[in-house]
């Protein structure tokens, strides 16, 4: 068995929906499932190879053996722990005291033979780890969670008009794995060529998951080094039981188990135990097993149709069972490795033997991987974008900025303001230089032909803390003594950004800001004033 091992970092909010949850909204698995990896890589696949056609795929021998008939399993990318683990479901075995603190607490396991509810929690209610992933060591329970998910609300829209309407309009929401994250996956090969093919397709950025177009599901695929020899799901090697010695099976992943009708097992029994591990059973032990069942389903995106839904077990189901015969530790490592039910190529059925032997744990809380992936430098072209961008967000933001000194410094001084006409020959000479592309200096030359009635009045009015001569001089000044964009309180390091990139500070865009500042302020002035007035 060759081991792939891979990190994903979610550049954008991912949606991996679950099946259930309210019809109005789509609610995202705390991991990646399997699944939309390998559909991924049947992509990339099939775009290195034009000459291999779409109803062909599932026919040609490689693609079976990379993708569809389990000899390649793509297991579920869990999150990434903060020591570069891979972290795995909480067995539901593990149950802790109510109202314990999720830390420092005693986590008892339930599958031991000497475990005794009343004896563990006395008059106490018990109740399992509400942690979704952990890590296992001797005498340790480290509880990990994904980051909180993103709620966004979105409205649909009708297609020919592009908004919204009575008929053709509905509001939902997406609760989708926040950006951010990292997540740990494997994918377990049978051939060394298929390790190569793997290697080269799964680098690099991808789009994975639903609503692309909506801002959803950019991530980044980096590969893990080499696994260690021989590599194990739980970690360690793969243990021995004798015969008619207890065995706990946890399951890592849900499994999709059928009955001896064909029907979807809601619970495991002893024989449907045995038919999948193929070996005898002399006791099954219902009172130390814990099991859930969830519904589990997907998308084909070729066929455009959702899959068949089917009951499965979840992940974290604890069996406790006795085998009949010696399970040595080459059928387990086997077992373990190939998995049990359908859907293994997609991570399904995932097991792991004598992974919980410890009577009691202590609980700590862990961390999540942290470290942000570097992105790739963009192209000119992407460069270029990305500032016109950031400079269209930018006027949008001066736009409210002038909006608002105009409305803080401007209409409470408005009577004090000028008359309109001297405020008028003002904002011609503006229009004048604007259109010409004439500097700030020319504008203000022109204001020394005023004469000395007209200045007065500039003079008199009161602006922030001068007058609005002095305030119109230094915003004119070649250089100028008072920065337009400290008046409108938007610094440098204060523009938007768009992928890293501002838009480029220069001379011609302050000369336009300063313009716009002016013709706001004294076009505020002379409407309030006007108002005012028709109100006396």
């Amino acid at each position: 068995m060759k081991v792939i091992r891979y990190r994903i970092y979610l550049e954008q909010p991912l949606l991996a929906t679950q099946i259930l949850g309210d019809p109005n909204s789509s609610v995202s698995f705390g991991y990646l499932p399997g699944s939309l990896v390998r559909g991924m890589l049947i992509h990339r696949y099939r775009q290195g190879r034009p000459e291999l056609a779409e109803d062909a795929v599932a026919h040609d021998e490689a693609c079976r053996r990379l993708f569809f008939n389990g000899e390649t399993r793509y297991l579920h990318a869990y999150p990434l722990t903060d020591d570069g683990q891979r972290s795995l479901p909480t067995p539901l075995a593990l149950l802790r005291r109510k109202g314990d603190p999720e830390e420092d607490a005693p986590t008892y396991n339930a599958a031991r033979p000497n475990f005794h509810p009343l004896q563990a929690a006395g008059d106490d209610m018990l109740k399992p780890v509400d942690a979704p992933f952990c890590l296992i060591g001797d005498d340790e329970l480290t509880l990990y969670e994904p980051q909180p998910n993103r709620l966004t609300v979105h409205v649909a829209r009708e297609p020919k008009k592009g908004r919204a309407t009575a008929n053709g309009g509905a509001v939902f929401q997406y609760e989708a794995l926040s950006a951010g994250q990292w997540f740990s996956g494997v994918v377990l090969a049978n051939d060394d060529a298929d390790v190569t093919t793997i290697n080269t397709l799964l680098s690099g950025p991808a789009w994975l998951g639903r609503s692309r177009s909506a801002g959803y599901g950019q991530v980044r695929f980096e590969l893990d080094g080499d696994p260690p020899d021989p590599w194990r799901e739980v970690g360690g090697s793969a243990l021995s039981f004798a015969a008619d010695q207890p065995v706990t099976l946890t399951l890592l992943s849900d499994a999709i188990l059928r009955d001896g009708q064909g029907a979807y097992a809601l619970t495991l029994d002893k024989a449907i135990l045995e038919a999948y591990l193929g070996v005898a059973i002399s006791a099954f032990h219902p009172e130390r097993s814990f099991s859930a069942t969830t519904l589990s389903g997907g998308f084909n995106r070729t066929a455009q149709a959702p899959l068949a839904q089917s009951y499965s077990l979840v992940a974290g189901s604890t069996i406790t069972f006795t085998p009949a015969q010696l399970l040595d530790a080459t059928l387990v490592a086997q077992l373990e490795a190939e998995g049990i039910g359908e859907r293994r190529a997609e991570g399904y059925g995932r097991i792991a033997f004598g992974w919980l032997t410890q009577e009691g744990l202590t609980a700590a809380k862990g961390k999540s991987y942290s470290a942000r992936v570097r992105s790739a430098g963009l192209t000119p072209a992407s460069q270029a974008m990305a500032q016109q961008m950031a400079r269209r967000l930018l006027d949008l933001e001066v736009e409210q900025r002038i909006a608002r000194f105009t409305r803080d410094y401007v209409e409470l001084q408005a009577l004090q303001m000028p008359a309109n006409s001297q405020l008028g020959r003002v904002r011609v000479l503006l229009r004048r230089a604007a259109r010409a592309g004439a500097p700030l200096a020319t504008v203000r030359q022109r204001l020394g032909d005023f004469q000395a009635a007209g200045r007065q009045q500039f003079e008199r009015a009161r602006l922030t803390n001068t007058n609005l001569w002095d305030w119109l001089g230094g915003l004119l000044a070649d250089p100028p003594s008072r920065d337009v964009w400290s008046e409108i309180a938007l610094p440098q390091d204060a523009w938007p950004k768009v992928a890293g990139q501002r838009a480029e500070a220069n001379q011609v865009l302050t000369r336009t800001v300063t313009l716009q500042l002016i013709e706001a302020t004294l076009t505020a002035a002379s409407r309030e004033r006007k108002r005012r007035e028709n109100a006396r």
